[in-house]
């Protein structure tokens, strides 16, 4: 059976330096209530498409019934694999678009969204010239980030072929996501509780109204740490066994191929994550 390994895709990049980036970057926007604002407001924007593009990822393997069999089943019609290997993906788009903690329907779109609007409330009783105006030109995505979010869609297999190579290194994109969305998240969590616990502590304490639903205004923060619920420590062990699956009804005689793309697909992952936090805190 092939794995592939935490270990073996730590080997492929810093991964104490992708930390101290996560670090500086959050310690620069910590200047002022607003630069912090605009951090997190862009990184719950990056976010916020990866959670359509493990969607589209799944849907893509889902359907690519010719390519995924089972070699122990003589009967074509049986033997096809795809959508059990996708249902591995899935799983992490069923946490983003419903994390089922609650009875009522919590996307972690909405959740990000209910910390941004917690910490606009919050910069408010302290800040009465903070309007829709202002928040509204602070929240906006510069131009770098809307091509990283292209990246994204692009990442996930949006555009490519329904062909293993190409579906294999979306997998290694999304395995890349989710190795750092944990570690950035658990960063981010652990530096402000330590520096704004102020922060931390009203928008623990506070229901925000997003859609038809309140939502906690630090609960997505919160439940992707791996100080809290660990959500990425969950997607990412569901991915890799997604993947082992998808090796195992792959042609024996392309694994090294395959094993090739998924690194390629992580590394862009990396590049990406790399440029975000470098110019998180542009102007």
């Amino acid at each position: 059976m092939v794995e592939i390994t935490e270990a073996e895709l730590r080997e492929q990049y810093d991964y104490e330096g992708a930390q101290k980036e996560v670090a500086a970057a959050l310690d620069a926007a910590r200047g002022e209530f607003r630069t912090l604002l605009r951090f997190l407001g862009r990184y719950a924007s990056w976010n916020g498409r990866f959670g359509a593009g493990v969607a589209s990822l799944a849907g893509k393997i889902g359907r690519s019934r010719d390519l995924f069999f089972d070699p122990d089943e003589p009967v074509p019609a049986l033997a096809d694999r795809s959508v059990l290997v996708a249902s591995y993906f899935f799983d992490a788009a069923r946490d983003e678009f419903d994390d089922r903690e609650h009875a009522h329907r919590d996307t972690h779109r909405c959740l990000a969204q209910a910390m941004i609007k917690g910490m606009v409330q919050y910069g408010r009783r302290d800040q009465g010239s903070f309007d829709d105006a202002a928040v509204t030109a602070l929240l906006a995505d510069p131009i770098w980030l809307q091509s990283l979010q292209d990246r994204v869609r692009v990442g996930y297999g949006d555009g490519s072929r329904d062909a293993r190579p190409a579906l294999f290194r979306a997998m290694g994109f999304h395995l890349g996501s989710e190795v750092f969305a944990d570690q950035e998240f658990s960063v981010l969590d652990q530096a402000l509780r330590a520096s704004d616990p102020a922060l931390v502590a009203y928008l623990d304490s506070t229901e925000v109204p997003i859609g038809d639903e309140k939502h906690n205004a630090y609960h997505w923060l919160s439940i992707h740490s791996g100080h809290g619920g660990g959500a990425e420590a969950d997607h990412f062990e569901w991915a890799v066994a997604g993947v082992r699956q998808a090796f195992r009804y792959a042609p024996a005689a392309e694994h090294d191929e395959l094993r090739h793309q998924i690194h390629a697909g992580f590394l862009e992952f990396v590049h990406d994550h790399r440029e975000f936090f470098a110019r998180v805190n542009a102007a």
